[in-house]
């Protein structure tokens, strides 16, 4: 008699079961994570918020290098073609002729948190294309 426990387990229940493992874990590389729908959470200094953030704020980064972003506080709509490298993402806005780079701090599936400078950008993702 076998006295191995491994000698009861079927091939096509561990093929299963490394399958699920498999891809419940693939890995998204950060300039895809990026991507998405995210809601505005807050804009601050310090800890404390400096625009008065609304439902409708969003910022869309979309999978072909556009990006568009409205604040309504500030009466905010901006557009252009953002890129992603060493944690940064560099957002070119069509009007003014502007080239600003935001650190990221923290990215995720349900968070980005980003800063320029001391001014810090919160935001939760709505959703993904």
């Amino acid at each position: 008699m076998n006295s191995n426990p491994l000698h009861k387990i079927q091939f096509p229940g561990l093929l299963l079961t490394l399958s699920v493992l498999f891809f419940s874990c693939s890995y998204k590389p950060e300039k895809k994570l990026v991507e998405g729908y995210w809601k505005y959470e807050a804009i601050g200094r310090e800890g404390k918020s400096t625009v008065v953030i609304g439902d409708n704020d969003i910022m869309t980064i979309r999978p072909d290098s556009t990006f568009e972003y409205h604040i309504e506080s500030v009466k905010k709509h901006m557009y252009g073609t953002w890129s992603y490298s060493d944690h940064t993402l560099h957002l070119k806005y069509k009007e003014p002729d502007t080239l600003r780079h935001f650190e990221v701090d923290l990215l995720s599936n349900y968070k980005l948190i980003m800063h320029e400078g001391e001014v810090e950008f919160k935001f939760s993702r709505i959703k993904t294309d």
